[in-house]
């Protein structure tokens, strides 16, 4: 537990009324459990007579803007607007793997098809999850494909494990939300310290020897790299789609908002 997914310690967890389970530990309320596997625990859980489940929530309303995407070709790419795109991009064998910030908070609103599933670690803290998580994820499933969100702060991170993707001959659809910086933090508490070296992402195929890549400024632009990106299936594809470093999710500028605040009161 950290000050990440505990609010910055804003929120109050009763310990008579917790269970905590990890890999080295158990504890149920104030009961400490040693030697007890976590894997064996959760095994354990699935056979315990629980008693009734709860009825299953209904589904969140979809977004207001959710008709067929008709693209303002010389309008400069949005996050929002990007994401209502790839509502219609999605296939039923995709992996949806998001990175943190607002690459998680855009994909949020995807309409996630029959047997498409969604990977995210949700965390702050798990910046760069999500090329690796691509390796995982196709190796797993291979017929599967990955498309991947990731903003450029975190590509910057792990993003060279697009060598491993070439090794394994795997195939995924990386877009790199490219805003120059951290823009979670920017929301938080915004400085110079946020901004990052702009890299040519779309050239990683030229550093590897492999892959297709390509840059996004417009609506326009969206529609041929889509286009290009599910056509090749033999490597992987990059997308650096470029957004104005304060653009942003309605969900990420109220969570900056939010924690910018308590920031500010701590000093």
């Amino acid at each position: 537990m950290t000050d990440i997914n505990l609010g910055i310690y804003t929120a109050s967890l009763d310990v008579a009324r917790t269970i905590i389970a990890t890999s080295e530990r158990l504890a149920i309320k104030h009961h400490q459990f040693e030697h007890v596997p976590l894997g064996e625990f959760i095994l354990a859980l699935c056979k315990a007579p629980l008693g009734g489940k709860r009825a299953a929530p209904a589904p969140a309303k979809a977004p207001a803007e959710r008709g067929p995407f008709r693209p303002r070709r010389n309008r400069a790419v949005t996050i929002r607007r990007f994401f209502q795109r790839m509502n219609d991009f999605l296939a039923d064998d995709d992996v949806v793997i998001c990175d943190i910030g607002d690459s998680l908070f855009g994909a949020a609103d995807l309409t996630i098809h029959r047997r498409t599933e969604f990977l995210s670690p949700a965390y702050y803290t798990s910046m760069g999850f999500a090329i690796p998580a691509s390796v995982g994820a196709q190796v797993g499933r291979r017929r599967a494909r990955g498309v991947v969100f990731v903003g450029d702060g975190a590509f910057q991170m792990t993003g060279m494990e697009l060598s491993t993707v070439v090794r394994q001959h795997l195939n995924p659809i990386v877009f790199v939300l490219n805003n120059k910086g951290y823009t979670t933090e920017r929301m938080i508490n915004d400085g110079a310290y946020n901004d990052i070296l702009n890299w040519s992402y779309h050239r990683m195929p030229e550093l590897l020897g492999a892959g297709w890549g390509c840059e996004v400024r417009t609506e326009g632009d969206i529609e041929c790299a889509l286009e290009a990106a599910r056509a090749n299936t033999r490597s992987f594809s990059i997308v650096n789609i470029h957004l104005d470093k304060l653009d942003r999710s309605d969900a990420l500028a109220r969570l900056g908002k939010r924690l910018g605040k308590r920031v500010a009161g701590r000093r």
